[in-house]
């Protein structure tokens, strides 16, 4: 192989390295903690550190002041699809549903409002369908690892 050839294979393989380095990094499911993740395009809205407190009994995550401020900086509501992940595994999906929608999500569907009616964008409550309802069966949000985690993290609130 002459030495334009050996530098072009060389080249090419740094680069598709590289392209699937920057993939893999952005999986949801790579790393530890808490994560609340776009589905669409992997966006982590919500670390660990973003986290205070989870409380078990209402769903609720009780975001810092510096995360509610970026999330309120974003342009737009948040919307689409987003999987929480624990220790890089998925543990719940959902989607985001902006405040004022005319349309209704049924009792079996994972639904993060966000803002809150009341703008408070420091929390962020994970219910069961649009508007409020009460889950069919069993509640996908009593998740024991989420539980495990945030009570393990010493965040855990009832």
């Amino acid at each position: 192989m002459d030495r334009r050839s050996l530098f072009a294979v060389s080249f090419g393989f740094v680069a598709a390295l590289s392209l699937w380095l920057v993939v893999y990094l952005q999986s949801p499911v790579v790393g530890g903690g808490f994560g609340v993740v776009l589905t669409h395009d992997y966006t982590m809205v919500v670390t660990d550190a973003d986290v205070e407190y989870y409380n078990i009994t209402s769903h609720e995550l009780t975001l810092t002041s510096e995360c509610a401020e970026r999330l309120k900086g974003m342009k737009g509501f948040l919307e689409g699809s987003f999987t929480i992940v624990v220790n890089g595994e998925e543990e719940l999906s959902g989607i985001f549903v902006p405040p004022i929608i005319s349309r209704s999500y049924p009792s079996s569907q994972v639904v993060i409002v966000y803002p809150a009616f009341d703008m408070s964008y420091g929390v962020m409550r994970i219910q069961m369908g649009y508007p409020w309802g009460e889950p069919i069966g069993q509640d996908p949000r009593d998740n024991p690892k989420i539980a495990q985690y945030f009570k393990g993290t010493g965040r855990l609130a009832r």
